[in-house]
């Protein structure tokens, strides 16, 4: 699947987009597994898009009415936390079941809320079009007062837009994220990193170069090419806190994410930035060793 996806020529990464306007028109489902611990929510954006949000519905169960009728007031009420999840997918593609596979295990380990909106997508829609849904969606959530606390989790296209996320937040004063957890991020759509993204072409067995510029350069739409919804590494990261990143060294968007460390440091800032040797492009989602060993390390981020 991997090699057909990283090997595409340009004819066929234009069907495939054809294919994905298609599908993204379509309503998303829960897969089977999950049906039983995800409900469907809706909200509707000024944009004009109605977006379609998934909400993990497993704090409320565990969450007894006895244990909180057991709760005085003198303890007051518990800590609501949120995890707000963006998933990944090259701007073109909906969740597929790693993703709820993922944010499944996420909520489970740490007994937060979690939310998934289904945010518009190329080609249909361009960077500026879903960041403002997406902007307005977080602000809606911010003005309601409901969380103690919101955890940004996102990975690669889903990440970029996390950290869009994290700086609009303090520039427009609403709640801060807690934590910023990117997977993968990609972060950098000029591509300053060019040729160290090609030095790594041959390890990745999932990405391909030519292919992400063609899809960054139509999610881009009319915005500079460095303006920070479509580059945040380019943004203000003045008030990001609690930037946490994990990569493989075998992907080529490795030099963006370094390069993103970079930025943060240089911004007077220290993150935990974790690099897995021999690792693909967004592993941690995946049955694998290392992908439960960054599991439980993101686990241990977000319940610090």
């Amino acid at each position: 699947m991997f090699k057909q996806l990283r090997d595409a020529t340009p004819e066929e990464v234009m069907e495939e987009l054809e294919h994905c306007r298609r599908e993204n028109r379509r309503p998303v489902r829960v897969p089977r597994y999950f049906r039983g611990f995800f409900i469907e929510e809706k909200y509707q954006a000024s944009t004009g898009f109605e977006m379609q949000v998934f909400k993990h519905e497993e704090t409320t169960r565990s969450l007894s009415s006895s244990k909180l009728r057991s709760l005085s007031p003198s303890k007051g009420r518990p800590k609501r936390k949120l995890i707000l999840y963006l998933h990944g997918g090259a701007f073109i593609y909906p969740p597929v079941f790693f993703h709820w596979r993922f944010l499944h295990d996420l909520a489970l380990r740490t007994h937060y809320d979690a939310l998934l909106p289904v945010y518009p997508k190329s080609p249909e829609y361009d960077c500026e079009y879903s960041v403002k849904t997406l902007l307005e969606y977080y602000q809606s959530i911010s003005e309601s007062k409901q969380y103690d606390e919101i955890h940004l989790v996102g990975d690669s296209a889903g990440a970029c837009l996390c950290l869009v996320i994290a700086q609009e937040a303090h520039k427009n004063g609403w709640q801060k994220p807690k934590t910023s957890l990117l997977l993968s991020p990609c972060v950098d759509l000029s591509h300053t990193k060019e040729k160290e993204m090609l030095a790594l072409q041959d390890k990745d067995n999932m990405l391909q170069y030519d292919r992400i510029v063609i899809l960054n350069a139509i999610w881009q739409g009319k915005l500079p090419v460095k303006h920070p919804w479509v580059s945040p590494v380019f943004g203000d990261f003045s008030g990001v806190d609690n930037l946490n990143v994990f990569y493989g060294t075998n992907e080529i968007l490795q030099p963006d994410d370094l390069f993103l460390k970079e930025t943060y440091e240089k911004a007077g800032k220290t993150g935990c930035f974790s690099e897995y040797e021999g690792m693909f492009h967004t592993f941690a989602m995946f049955p694998i060793p290392e992908g439960f060993k960054a599991l439980k390390e993101m686990v241990s981020i977000l319940k610090r």
